[in-house]
């Protein structure tokens, strides 16, 4: 079986939803193919609809690291091609190819940050705040801004982006995030609170919150601060 036939199986299998049969053949396209494998296999990654592709993503990975200037070239053809989901699997390749030369690649996510596409930009946003964010002011000021962003996958990603952040500065954001219109939003910040000094009133307020994810989500943000500061043991214990 030649690679069209393999590719042509491929997208098939995408469409389908049929994972295993999926994973199958991407193997088999990678193994045969090498670098020559590559754009089908992250057009297969923009189109999979179940999130599931672990298997699929080691198949890539894999490529990678065999064909690093081959994979590059690809990678920076998705980050600037017209199809959205092309340039957010170019923004994930970016995470994920030769950490040694993030410094090269933090100006194309950070542009990717303000793409028009909020998939792109979710997808940016959670790159900057940890593979490419760690100790630099300009992605966290990236991330920072997300938090305004008008779609909530966005604000999401923005808010559990500034967990490790733990200034004022965030703190203030984290605290506004309590009253976003998103429940998923609102769960997100009552994570991100944990263990902030300046949080628990919206933590508390979070733990009345109508969505029952949301309150329950705050209730156990509290009780696990209370734990680890050791409010939980009896008293002379």
């Amino acid at each position: 079986m030649n690679r069209a036939d393999l590719e042509r199986r491929l997208a098939r299998h995408v469409a389908a939803g049929d994972t295993v049969a999926r994973d199958s053949v991407a193997h088999v396209l990678a193994t045969t193919c090498g670098a020559a494998a590559l754009p089908a296999l992250l057009r297969a990654s923009v189109h999979d609809r179940n999130d599931d592709g672990q298997s699929l993503q080691l198949a890539v990975i894999e490529l990678f690291e065999a064909w690093p200037e081959e994979a590059l070239a690809q990678i920076l053809a998705c980050v600037a091609a017209d199809d959205a989901g092309l340039r957010r699997v170019g923004v994930w390749g970016l995470s994920v190819i030769d950490l040694r030369r993030r410094a090269e690649w933090l100006p194309l996510v950070m542009d990717a940050a303000s793409d028009p596409d909020p998939a792109v930009r979710a997808e940016a946003v959670g790159a900057l705040s940890s593979v490419f964010g760690a100790g630099d002011p300009r992605a966290r000021a990236v991330v920072a801004a997300a938090v305004h962003d008008p779609d909530p996958d966005v604000r999401c990603a923005a808010v559990q982006g500034l967990h490790p952040w733990r200034d004022e500065e965030v703190t203030g954001l984290l605290v506004a995030g309590a009253g976003d219109a998103d429940h998923a939003v609102r769960y997100w910040t009552a994570w991100a609170l944990s263990r902030r000094p300046g949080g628990e009133d919206a933590l508390r307020r979070l733990a009345a919150d109508g969505d029952a994810e949301v309150s329950a989500a705050a209730r156990e943000v509290m009780a696990l601060d209370r734990r680890a500061s050791g409010a939980w043991r009896h008293p002379g214990s």
